[in-house]
């Protein structure tokens, strides 16, 4: 994938990586003490900003990924497996430690997250990572924020400088005002619909404010896509057999952005996302 120019895009992810453990079970655990018999689990790399800049790289675009990691053996392997993926890592120190998560995963595609270790979360960029992803944002062709606390500060001043943001606010419920920053800067938003009834009226909300586009992922019922030029509806892809869900937003995502970045419709942006998705359901991996 190669620009007019001969270069492949680029994008700069400012996020964050973790170790996971994904461990699945045959349901989730309800309220109360009880015991739980898994049925297996493995580690893989894991947090949204990982799978996108993962997937982001299997689209062909090249891809820097921001985050903190600690000098431990999580963030050994969070280093190696980014390296094998060719994703540049611009890594912080984080005397806190890597981020690491135990996901508890139901036949179904439900998900328990709990973060075993939480990492600097709220913690500021600071300099001078502040004015090197400023100056990197600004000659990159997507740039993508993640709504962890870390980066609230950087929103402001991206915007100042001219840059497209995209966001990707999860299961968002249109009213917990702790993403109200990162809907209002993002050019590109992304959501799904799981927890939003209203999620058609709201996206064509973020539309009317300004957005150029809005996602709205469904999960097994497809995605809709809202421009100024109104809406545009794909399924989702059948898999033979979905194997962990971990992933299939961020690969949604990275296969709509570069899409975009290549100058195709909205249609087949959000073709390509619903293909990247079902790719990462298929595979124990975020790509």
């Amino acid at each position: 994938m190669t620009g007019g120019d001969g270069r492949r895009p680029s994008a700069l992810i400012i996020s964050g990586a973790s170790w996971n453990r994904m461990v699945r079970v045959p349901e989730l655990p309800r309220g109360g003490p009880q015991t739980i018999f898994a049925e297996g689990s493995h580690e893989a790399l894991g947090s949204s900003g990982a799978g996108k800049a993962l997937n982001l790289r299997v689209c062909g675009m090249e891809a820097a990924l921001w985050c903190r990691l600690g000098r431990d053996e999580p963030g050994r392997r969070v280093r190696e497996a980014l390296s094998r993926a060719g994703v540049e890592a611009l890594v912080e120190d984080d005397p806190a430690g890597t981020m690491e998560h135990v996901n508890l995963m139901d036949p179904a595609g439900g998900r328990v997250s709990v973060f075993v270790v939480r990492g600097s979360l709220d913690e500021p960029v600071g300099e001078p990572w502040r004015s090197e992803l400023i100056r990197r944002a600004v000659g990159a062709d997507v740039v993508a924020v993640t709504i962890f606390e870390q980066t609230r500060s950087l929103l402001a001043p991206l915007r100042a400088a001219g840059v497209p943001l995209w966001v990707d606010v999860h299961d968002h419920d249109g009213v917990d005002p702790y993403h109200r920053d990162y809907v209002e800067a993002a050019s590109f938003l992304q959501l799904s619909s799981v927890a939003m009834p209203g999620w058609r009226s709201f996206a064509e909300g973020r539309v009317r404010a300004g957005a150029t586009a809005v996602v709205c992922t469904h999960g097994a019922d497809g995605a809709s896509v809202v421009t100024a030029e109104g809406w545009v509806e794909v399924p989702a892809v059948p898999v033979a057999e979905v194997v962990d869900t971990n992933g299939a937003g961020d690969a949604f995502f990275a296969g709509f952005a570069s899409g975009w970045v290549a100058g195709l419709d909205v249609l087949t942006c959000a073709r390509r996302g619903a293909e990247r998705a079902a790719a990462a359901v298929g595979s124990w991996e975020l790509a």
